[in-house]
């Protein structure tokens, strides 16, 4: 995947769980609903492999 099209897919999936999140008031409570638990999972996901990825490129010269 080409650094743009997974840093969009990381963008999306903020945009979701964020967007669920406003409109949730069990994930508003820290409380997933079974809804919103797999839209912050991928979410999370998606930060992870970007943080990562992120890290790595800092470490080459």
């Amino acid at each position: 995947m080409a650094r743009e099209s997974e840093f969009i897919a990381y963008m999306r999936a903020f945009e979701a769980s964020t967007t669920h999140l406003g409109a949730c008031p069990a994930c508003q409570n820290d409380q997933p609903c079974a809804t919103g638990a797999p839209i912050h999972s991928e979410f999370i996901a998606r930060q992870d492999a970007w943080n990562k990825r992120v890290r790595a490129e800092r470490k080459q010269p």
